[in-house]
């Protein structure tokens, strides 16, 4: 295939991820770290213009869905690559590969630690889809007596938890999305995952927060399970943004004068009685930031902040 439709193959393929209303944020962005490792496969590590195709490869990564922190954090090594002048496809191969192995190890070791933190017999309540909090829950299958999910309204994404669970042979309750919060006095914990953790807060589903605030009431167990993927260091945090569902998800035909708003996403405090549990133990506010700051960022993207949003093709 030629270098330029490869190229616009895998922008198509990048843009494509933005409609994806039902993956959590690490199942996106390890499909497009797919899309990226095969771009590589058949890229020359001579062609003067591989900067600029990283470059646009990294715009477009960085738009799919730019409440969600891996991929934020993807385009930031694609952009990293595309600034290692002379050796911007090994190093990107090498990237790449790193968050390939970093996203393996991570997702089995938030499994074991979480596991440690059920009781026998346990009623977990989740909220959404996350597949880190899959794994983990299917991990921890011997110490729960069910969980408890609503149907995860409008893309019923918590329909999608539940079958899955219920494959493991995992007991499990669905509920409406506003019956969710009065099953929290029914749970031994609350486990939810997030699409983006900052210093102070995490990004997940609109309606988290209130349940994390019931949970607090209740004073139940309130786990964030999140790899460090999704701590989104402070070079990058200019380009986060917590975008909003096409309203169609909500009322298709809705008639003239209604005005349908669809937040899909929301910031939410880190609470007392909240533990953030990644694959290196439980982070408290201070560690995730000492984990922020040491978190290389490419220099491209002060300069973009200051430039306003590029053409696509890695030139202002």
């Amino acid at each position: 295939m030629p270098e330029v439709d490869r190229l616009q193959k895998t922008l198509a393929g990048l843009r494509a991820l933005g409609t994806d209303r039902r993956s959590g944020a690490a199942e996106i962005a390890d499909r497009a770290a797919a899309l990226l490792e095969a771009f590589c496969r058949g890229q020359r590590a001579r062609d003067p213009r591989l900067p600029y195709a990283l470059s646009a490869l990294a715009e477009a990564t960085l738009a799919a869905h730019p409440a969600m922190a891996p991929l934020l954090n993807l385009a930031n090594r694609i952009q990293l690559a595309a600034e290692a002048a002379g050796r911007a496809l090994p190093v990107l191969r090498r990237l790449l590969a790193g968050y390939r192995r970093e996203r393996q190890q991570a997702a089995k070791a938030i499994a074991r630690r979480f596991a440690r933190h059920l009781p026998r017999r346990a009623t977990a309540l989740t909220y959404s889809y996350s597949s880190t909090v899959l794994a983990a829950l299917a991990a921890a299958r011997s110490r729960l007596a069910r969980v408890i999910v609503s149907e995860g309204r409008p893309g019923y994404e918590g329909r999608v938890v539940a079958e899955r669970l219920a494959r493991m042979r995992i007991g499990v309750t669905l509920v409406s999305d506003a019956a969710l919060v009065e099953q929290v006095e029914a749970a031994d914990l609350v486990a939810v995952g997030a699409d983006a953790v900052l210093a102070r807060t995490y990004v997940n589903k609109v309606g988290t927060r209130l349940l994390q605030e019931q949970a607090r009431a209740r004073r139940k167990p309130f786990y964030v399970l999140a790899d460090t993927s999704k701590l989104l260091p402070a070079g990058l945090a200019g380009f986060h943004r917590l975008e909003a569902a096409p309203g169609e998800e909500l009322w298709r035909d809705a008639p003239a004068g209604v005005v349908v708003l669809n937040r899909s996403f929301e910031s939410i405090p880190f609470a007392r009685g909240v533990t953030l549990l990644t694959e290196r133990g439980a982070l408290t506010p201070a560690e995730v930031r000492a984990c922020l700051e040491r978190q290389p960022v490419a220099r491209r993207w002060p300069r973009l902040r200051q430039g306003g949003q590029t053409n696509g093709s890695g030139r202002r």
